[in-house]
């Protein structure tokens, strides 16, 4: 904006409001100071300041003012700015300042020096960070406060406004006589326009042109490919203060000229019709206008903001009305900045007292449509690491979470002398498809013989293989294992263990030799036990076990009953194997499962022509509808045999639901 025509005494500012604290001894404040300007802020003892809440009643359509906050006192805020991708408002100040605050209750997000003496002109959001002009130079920070980049101007440069022309270029304007365009990709000038009316002190831009505000009070359109100067408006005689285009419409404040008295504020804005290229009846307000701009939700409003703080809506082809006039709490200082959100839903002002105040016109006020998450400093972590005892013997170090680095070697890392790389080989090709592969180019083509299963890859690499090829079966008892020591290649806990029951039974038959848990496993010596391995991933799903093992019903077969049944003979096991042999026979009984091919014949089960992969995916969609239907058939107290874990069968009732709707 121009500075031209405003209040003298806005430059004269204290060089230090901060006093040092002594003992038992108030804040020093400078002289100068209006005390007034304190209202409703109070100062901590390290001199920090922090606003005190009060309750605000807002009314909806009616812009009214929600919050109010303290950058730095006495400190002019000459820079606001809502940020396009966040909720959050940016403001600037006289001395290189600058400072975000978080969403409506305008907590405080970042602070951090932009520069060390000049002011900041202009406050520009980005997708990945803030861009902050000053006179001579364009900086580009995080969010957080990182710095990104830093652009210098030519020698002499005074500028004072930027535009996004695209999502990586951008337009600087100044009291120089041209317009710079940069490339935030490279950080580099791609071109320079010359312009014949130098001060370019604000910009816009819409679909058809680039309008440039100049400092004699001239608004000049511009080709947006070339930057050639299509039409001219000769708006102010003194100088122009501030412009904004929506439309068809383009509206703009300023000073006229009034001879030897010097610049005064026009209270006639001028509106011109950008179908015809001319100017259209003055509007003329209550106030002295010093910003304005469009503010397009139900109509084209226009919102005009006095250097005294007074705000003034109306209507840019009507009349303008006294009674919509509202004042900014600015305790006697003057407004030196001023934002619309993208969303037309708060209204941002920067005082020369170093305040900035929020105003919306909604309850629940939202700065973007559409605005991404915030990202926040994680927590300290040290309060929340557990306490640990060195004396312990069995104490695991894995407890204290440490970075993993690519520099440095780990303990488990193996010495080079004693590690050699030895790439695993290829299998030859089978003699089958070399028989019957037909080449076409450089490209063979055959069929596929089918003589393994889907990315199984022999490697026979010793010898001993081939003898271990003839043997189809592991011996059913751990004992005379030591005479077949080829056996020895697979693993103990993968082998098949067949039990051969006695006289006795299950008594004669030690499991604690294969399972030393107290988990329970599942015979699988009887039809369909395909379904075991299921079973026991529904069991160690505690909604759905506590859901079954309260239900009860009246049905000869339930399936929802017999699992119940199940599972409790699992708790009592205590690791010894279980029959589902009831559960399978309910399931047998059930004719949507014959309809599904979920039921196996034996000799389907023998000779292993069942596809078990797609068979037990089958088997877990039915199981689920139908512990969903069984359970609700019967939603009362005669249903579950108690109701003193209602929470827990609600929940499982719930979780069968959601899994058998996948």
């Amino acid at each position: 904006m121009n500075f031209e025509g405003l209040d003298a005494g806005m430059g004269e500012f204290p060089p230090n409001l901060h006093g040092t604290l002594d003992a038992g001894l108030e804040p020093s404040m400078d002289p100068h100071l209006n005390p007034s300007l304190l209202q409703g802020v109070e100062l901590e003892a390290e001199g920090l300041t922090m606003t005190v809440p009060e309750p605000v009643h807002m009314m909806e359509g009616i812009f009214s003012e929600l919050h109010s906050v303290v950058s730095e006192v006495g400190i002019p805020v000459t820079a606001t700015h809502f940020d396009n991708q966040e909720e959050m408002l940016w403001m600037g100040n006289h001395r290189g300042h600058v400072t975000s605050f978080f969403g409506p209750t305008m907590g405080r997000y970042s602070s951090f020096q932009v520069h060390a003496a000049d002011d900041i002109r202009h406050i520009q959001s980005l997708e990945t960070g803030v861009l902050f002009l000053s006179k001579s130079n364009l900086k580009c920070y995080t969010r957080g406060g990182l710095f990104m980049f830093d652009y210098p101007m030519e020698e002499g440069a005074d500028m004072h406004s930027l535009l996004m022309t695209g999502n990586n270029t951008l337009l600087v304007g100044g009291l120089q006589n041209y317009v710079a365009e940069v490339d935030l990709n490279t950080v580099q000038e791609t071109q320079k326009f010359t312009v014949d009316i130098p001060g370019v002190a604000i910009m816009r831009q819409s679909n058809r042109f680039f309008f440039c505000g100049h400092t004699s009070g001239k608004v000049t359109l511009r080709d947006l490919r070339t930057f050639k100067m299509e039409q001219e408006f000769d708006a102010f005689s003194g100088s122009l203060s501030d412009f904004d285009v929506h439309g068809n419409l383009l509206a703009a404040c300023g000073f006229s000229s009034r001879g030897l008295n010097g610049l005064s504020c026009d209270r006639f804005l001028m509106v011109y019709d950008l179908r015809m290229m001319r100017a259209v009846t003055p509007l003329q307000v209550h106030v002295d206008p010093l910003f304005l701009r469009f503010i397009p939700t139900y109509t084209s409003r226009l919102v005009i903001i006095s250097q005294t703080g007074q705000c003034q809506f109306c209507e840019p082809t009507g009349l303008a009305n006294v009674a919509d006039i509202f004042h900014v709490n600015t305790v006697g200082q003057l407004l030196m900045s001023f934002d619309v959100s993208s969303s037309k839903q708060a209204l941002g002002f920067g005082d020369s007292g170093g305040c900035v105040h929020l105003w919306t016109d909604v309850p629940e006020v939202s700065f973007n449509d559409y605005s991404r998450e915030t990202e926040f400093a994680l927590p300290c972590l040290v309060d929340t690491l557990p306490q640990l005892d060195w004396n312990h013997d069995l104490l695991p170090l894995s407890l204290i979470p440490l970075p993993l680095t690519s520099t440095e070697p780990l303990l488990s890392d193996w010495p080079t002398s004693l590690a050699a790389p030895r790439p695993r080989r290829a299998p030859p090709v089978d003699p089958e498809i070399l028989r019957t592969m037909k080449t076409v180019g450089f490209i063979g083509y055959a069929a596929n013989p089918r003589t393994r299963l889907r990315n199984q890859v022999p490697y026979k690499i010793k010898d001993a293989e081939l003898d271990y090829d003839n043997y189809k079966q592991v011996p059913e008892s751990p004992i005379g294992r030591d005479e077949e020591p080829h056996l020895c290649m697979v693993l103990k806990k993968y082998r098949k263990v067949t039990i051969k029951y006695s006289k006795l039974g299950l008594e004669d038959f030690d499991f604690k030799h294969y399972n030393k848990t107290l988990f329970a496993g599942l015979e699988p010596h009887i039809p369909n036990a395909y379904c075991n391995c299921m079973i026991q991933v529904l069991y160690f799903l505690e909604p759905i076990r506590c859901l079954v093992q309260n239900h009860l019903c009246q049905k000869e077969f339930c399936l929802a009953c017999e699992l119940g049944f199940l599972f409790h003979m699992l708790d009592l096991s205590r690791g010894n194997p279980c029959q589902a042999s009831n559960f399978l026979r309910a399931f047998r009984t059930i004719p949507e499962a014959s309809a599904l091919g979920l039921i196996l014949s034996d000799s389907d089960e023998q000779t292993g022509k069942a596809k078990l992969g797609r068979l037990i995916q089958s088997w877990n969609r039915f199981i689920l509808t139908q512990l969903h239907q069984e359970t609700q058939e019967q939603e009362g107290p005669q249903a579950y045999r108690g109701a003193s874990s209602s929470r827990a069968l609600r929940r499982g009732v719930r979780t069968v639901r959601s899994i058998s709707l996948r």
